[in-house]
């Protein structure tokens, strides 16, 4: 109950939309940010998203830059306020962050305490996923509860850091038993999107994520995103995005999505990280060196 408390200390949630943010410093690893939404063929938008330090380099250096992307589900009532309400209270949850102590158990128990805090909010009659990430000193850590994904692309590979949390998972266990295996055929099955596990669950017991800092190099990109892209986009068309600098990525993949032209197309959200590390100085600093 203390870290339920501790997150839902605050009231009414707000997210704000963030911009594109460069991160100047003398010496850096450098962080590159942009982010887009779009509402697609819906008649509202129920995605959040919060960007946190991408523009304060003090605070950057002392915290590291937090990320979160929540999809609030169409399906029930209130989608937009369950999202809103997950994001505010990761963003509480991230300042409440002990370097001390285990950041995984943090982030899990926070994560449950959050995904409570929504069904007691909601009544259970609500609910959203959700991926977050924290990057400090060159180390990811992650969070995710949903079908929402985080990408990180190294070098000229993409690769889903999450597991989603989704019936399609258990169909491929199912087809390891069939003869002969068919991936199609769990993909192609009714019940193969629909969530296992999402925040505003009563007893949220499913969770993903990172178990260790997950070191990050010199090129990658990461991407948080709702299925509106991930569920769209294939893996030659993100890496494409992911290849350019975070702002260009970002139109990119609202023109990719976008050329699908899908009548249902859902809501789609993103965020793009790029992440460097340079030891080149300013030019104001090279001039007075």
């Amino acid at each position: 109950m203390g870290m339920l408390d501790r997150i839902f200390r605050r009231g009414r949630p707000v997210t704000d939309r963030q911009t594109t943010a460069a991160l100047e410093a003398v010496r850096r690893p450098a962080l590159q940010v942009g982010n887009v939404q779009g509402i697609g063929g819906r008649e509202r938008q129920e995605d959040s998203f919060a960007i946190v330090n991408a523009a304060n380099a003090r605070q950057l250096e002392e915290k590291g830059l937090f990320a979160v992307v929540a999809d609030g589900m169409g399906g029930m009532e209130e989608g937009r306020g369950a999202s809103e309400t997950a994001v505010a209270s990761f963003t509480q949850l991230f300042q409440s962050l002990l370097e001390e102590g285990d950041i995984p158990r943090q982030l899990r128990e926070g994560a449950e305490a959050v995904s409570d805090g929504i069904f007691q909010r909601f009544g259970g009659q609500s609910g959203t996923t959700v991926v977050a990430v924290r990057i400090l000193n060159g180390q990811l850590h992650w969070v995710s509860v949903g079908d929402s994904a985080i990408f990180l692309k190294r070098g000229e590979c993409v690769f889903q850091l999450n597991r989603e949390h989704t019936c399609l998972n258990d169909l491929y266990l199912q087809e390891l038993e069939r003869e002969p295996i068919q991936k199609e055929r769990a993909e192609e099955d009714e019940d193969a999107r629909r969530l296992t596990a999402f925040l505003g669950i009563d007893h949220l017991r499913m969770v993903d994520q990172s178990l260790r800092p997950w070191r990050l190099q010199a090129g990658d990109r990461v991407l948080l995103c709702s299925d509106g892209i991930s569920g769209v986009l294939g893996p030659a068309e993100l890496k494409e995005a992911m290849s350019l600098p975070p702002d260009e990525g970002c139109r990119l993949l609202e023109t990719l999505v976008l050329e699908k032209g899908i009548a249902e197309q859902d809501n789609y959200t993103g965020i793009l990280i790029a992440y460097d590390t340079s030891d080149r100085r300013d030019n104001n600093h090279e001039k007075h060196a």
